[in-house]
C-alpha cells in the first residue's frame, strides 16, 4: 500500500565515507520524518563498507527526524546508475523516490526545498530534475573548468540525443512512484550517463518533467574524469538515444 507522505532518498556510494560523514548530519537535522534515507553502496572496498556500517549505526536518527535505513551492499562495482536503481527497487510503500550525490553538493536544505515544490499544488510534473542555472536568487559555486566541461557535455547531449534540458547531470532527481514504475523495465544504463536515459524514458512515457534551479557547491574529490569520462559518456548517450528512440510508446 502506498503511504502518500513518504519520500525515499537514495544516495549512491562508492568509497565516499569521509564525505558522507559531513553530509549525513546535515540531512538528518534538516529533512522531516516523511523522508527515508538509503545509502546504496556500489562495491566499495571492504574497509569502506565497514566504515559505512559503523557510520550508519552512529547516525541513527530519532523522533522528528528522517528514517536512516540500513545500507545496501554489493561486492561488484556497477556504476552510479546501478547503485541508484538498486536503491529505487526498495521503493515499496513510498509515493516519491529521489536520489542525490554523496558529496552534498546539493545541500539538505535545497533537497527539501525541491521536494516541497514538487509536492506543492503549483507543480503538476511527474518528475523533477534539479538544475545548476546561474540566475538571480540562486548560488552556484563551481570551478570554471568543471562548468565549461559540463556545458560542453550538456550541449552534446542536447544536440545528439535531442534532450530538451539545460542540465541532465545535476545530482538530484525526484520522481513520482507511478512514473518510475512505467520506465523501470527499460532502465539499463548503470554508468554516469544513466541520468540521460532516465530523462529520455520519462519523456518517451509522456511523463511531465520540470527543471528546478538549485544552489550548488562544488565539492573536491569527484570520481569523474573530465576528458576520459566525457568522451565515454558521449558514446553511451548515443547508444541510449538510439535504443530509447526505437522503443514503442511506454505506459
Amino acid at each position: 500500500m502506498i503511504i502518500v507522505s513518504k519520500t525515499l532518498l537514495v544516495i549512491p556510494h562508492y568509497n565516499d565515507v569521509s564525505r558522507l560523514e559531513l553530509f549525513l548530519p546535515d540531512l538528518i537535522q534538516t529533512l522531516p520524518p516523511r523522508f527515508a534515507i538509503l545509502i546504496s553502496d556500489d562495491g566499495s572496498a571492504p574497509e569502506q563498507q565497514e566504515l559505512l556500517s559503523a557510520l550508519i549505526s552512529r547516525m541513527q536518527s530519532g523522533e522528528g527526524m528522517p528514517v536512516l535505513l540500513d545500507p545496501l551492499f554489493t561486492n561488484k562495482n556497477t556504476g552510479k546508475g546501478g547503485a541508484v536503481h538498486r536503491g529505487w527497487n526498495h521503493s515499496e510503500g513510498y509515493s516519491l523516490i529521489a536520489f542525490t550525490d554523496a558529496d552534498g553538493a546539493v545541500s539538505a536544505r535545497e533537497i527539501l526545498r525541491a521536494e516541497e515544490f514538487f509536492r506543492s499544488p503549483v507543480c503538476h510534473a511527474d518528475a523533477l530534475l534539479a538544475s545548476r542555472v546561474k540566475m538571480l536568487g540562486r548560488t552556484i559555486h563551481r570551478s570554471f573548468r568543471r562548468h565549461l566541461s559540463g556545458r560542453v557535455f550538456a550541449t552534446l547531449v542536447s544536440e545528439l540525443a535531442r534532450v530538451p534540458a539545460f542540465d541532465t547531470q545535476c545530482g538530484l532527481k525526484i520522481l513520482k512512484i507511478e512514473a518510475y514504475r512505467k520506465i523501470r523495465p527499460h532502465l539499463t544504463s548503470q554508468g554516469f550517463a544513466f541520468d540521460v536515459e532516465l530523462l529520455l524514458l520519462l519523456l518517451k512515457s509522456k511523463c511531465a518533467v520540470v527543471e528546478f534551479p538549485v544552489d550548488w557547491e562544488d565539492v573536491p574529490g569527484s570520481k569523474v574524469s573530465l576528458l576520459r569520462d566525457s568522451i565515454r559518456m558521449t558514446f553511451e548517450v548515443l547508444k541510449i538515444h538510439k535504443r530509447v528512440n526505437a522503443l514503442a510508446d511506454i505506459g
